[in-house]
């Protein structure tokens, strides 16, 4: 009879990696949401860390409703980045997916001051104070969105589209 102690023993033994989950929502202009977190000075999109047992998209509901207090749209995953070990950082994966916010979301947002310092939405073209890393993966990934049918994946600054031969990007 299996019982399964191998294979535990097996998966309790691999490396791990981190995960993150990120939102895309952009309002009826077209404008994409972005947060200044109060631990960092730059802006980024809204998300966070993946708990332990929750999916990349749960986790990304989740945190954008903890950080913003409404329940974001989201359609579709649009990118994926994987981030190398740094200095004080294990690796980690970051699933970004996007939607359209409701309007009635708009007057929703609600700002955890405990968490976030200021919130907008800007055009694609005139991104606030980024990281550059940050700025390719949100331009990317709305462009993604828009443009549908391919996936943004990013390994270490080097950038590349996944999804349709036809749609695939260089």
């Amino acid at each position: 009879m299996f019982d399964g102690s191998a294979e535990s023993a097996y998966y309790a033994q691999l490396a791990r990696t981190r995960g993150a989950a990120g939102a895309v929502q952009l309002d009826g202009a077209g404008r994409v949401l972005l947060v200044r977190p109060g631990y960092k000075p730059v802006w980024d999109l809204p998300g966070g860390v993946i708990e332990s047992g929750e999916s990349p998209m749960a986790a990304c509901v989740r945190e954008v409703r903890e950080e913003l207090g409404f329940t974001p749209v989201l359609e579709r995953l649009v990118g994926v980045v994987w981030f190398p070990p740094r200095p004080r950082r294990a690796a980690s994966n970051l699933f970004v997916f996007a939607g359209r916010m409701p309007e009635t979301a708009l007057a929703a947002i609600v700002p955890d001051p405990g968490e976030i310092a200021e919130f907008g939405f800007f055009p694609v073209s005139d991104l606030p104070e980024v990281e550059p890393h940050t700025e390719r993966r949100v331009r990317s990934c709305v462009e993604g969105y828009l443009g549908g049918g391919t996936v943004y994946y990013e390994e270490s600054t080097k950038p590349a589209w996944y999804g349709d031969s036809a749609e695939a990007k260089e």
